[in-house]
C-alpha cells in the first residue's frame, strides 16, 4: 500500500475521529491521536525526543506503553473507540499475534494491517544482500491473504529444512522490487470484524516451497544468485566495511529508554 492510499484511507474518516497506532515506535503514524507500543514515547523514532515534533496528533499524554505479548494483554480503551486503527510491522515480531488481532478489532472500527511480504521474508539476502538468511531472523510469521482474510504461516516451520528449498533468489526479488516497490509489503484493510487463520507445520513449508517454485524465473537463478551473493560477500569482508550488529543497537535503544519506561 502507497503512503496515497494510506491517506485516503485517513481522509475518510470524520474531522478529529480518534485513530490509534500499535506498534508504531520506530515510525509512529503521525495521523494518529492515540499509540501503543512496548517502548516508551521519549525514544520513538529510534532515538531520544522529549517533546513533541511537527505533525505528531498524538502526544506523551496518548502514548500508552504495553507487552502485547503479556499474558493479561488488553489495550487501554473501550469497545470500538477508535475510527481507524494501524498496525505496521508488529505482528509478524510477535510469537503470538492473536491477542493483539483480537484487541484491534474490538476497539476500532475498521483498520489496516501491514507486514513484509512473503516475497521479502523469502528473499535470500534480502536483509543484507550478502547471506543465505531469508528475511529477518526475528520475525516469526509470514503473512498471505486468502479467502479473503489474513493466514499466519509459522515462519520457523515455513523454512525448515534446505534454505534452497524456499529461498528466492536476490536479484529476481530486487527486479521485482524494482518494477513495483509495493512488492516489499502485504497489507490488509478490514472494516467491522477480522476474521484469520494460524498455519504450522508441513502446511507451512509445503506453501513455502509452491512459492519459491512459481517465483523463480529458472532453475539456475538460485546458484547464480547464491554465487552473486557469495562474491558480495567476500568483496564486503576485503573492504572491512561491517557495521555494527543490529542487537548492539537494540541493546543500547532499551539503555536509553530504561529512564523513561513506564511498564510495571
Amino acid at each position: 500500500m502507497s503512503p496515497d492510499q494510506l491517506h485516503d484511507l485517513l481522509s475518510e474518516l470524520p474531522p478529529g475521529a480518534p485513530v490509534l497506532d500499535c506498534g508504531g515506535w520506530f515510525i509512529p503514524l503521525n495521523a494518529a491521536t492515540h499509540v501503543v507500543d512496548l517502548m516508551p514515547y521519549e525514544t520513538r523514532r529510534g532515538r531520544l525526543e522529549l517533546t513533541s515534533l511537527p505533525g505528531e496528533k498524538f502526544t506523551r499524554d496518548t502514548w500508552y506503553q504495553a507487552d502485547f505479548l503479556a499474558p493479561d494483554f488488553r489495550l487501554p480503551f473501550p469497545d470500538k473507540f477508535f475510527a481507524f486503527s494501524h498496525c505496521s510491522h508488529t505482528l509478524e515480531d510477535l510469537a503470538n499475534p492473536e491477542p493483539l488481532l483480537r484487541e484491534l478489532v474490538r476497539v476500532s472500527q475498521r483498520g489496516l494491517l501491514v507486514c513484509p511480504s512473503r516475497l521479502s521474508e523469502q528473499t535470500a539476502g534480502s536483509s543484507n544482500r550478502i547471506t543465505n538468511r531469508q528475511g529477518h531472523p526475528h520475525h516469526h510469521w509470514i503473512v498471505d491473504t486468502e479467502n479473503g482474510r489474513p493466514v499466519f504461516y509459522a515462519k520457523a516451520d515455513s523454512l525448515a529444512s534446505a534454505w534452497w528449498g524456499t529461498a528466492v533468489p536476490l536479484r529476481t526479488y530486487e527486479r521485482l522490487n524494482e518494477a513495483d516497490p509495493s512488492v516489499n509489503v502485504w497489507t490488509h484493510v478490514w472494516s467491522g470484524s477480522l476474521d484469520w487463520q494460524i498455519v504450522r507445520g508441513p502446511a507451512a513449508r509445503a506453501r513455502a516451497v509452491d512459492f519459491a517454485r512459481r517465483t523463480r524465473s529458472s532453475a539456475l537463478a538460485l546458484p547464480f544468485d547464491c554465487l552473486w551473493r557469495g562474491l558480495r560477500q567476500a568483496k564486503h569482508r576485503l573492504r572491512r566495511r561491517r557495521g555494527r550488529a543490529a542487537a548492539d543497537w537494540w541493546s543500547d535503544m532499551v539503555a536509553l529508554s530504561r529512564p523513561y519506561n513506564r511498564l510495571p
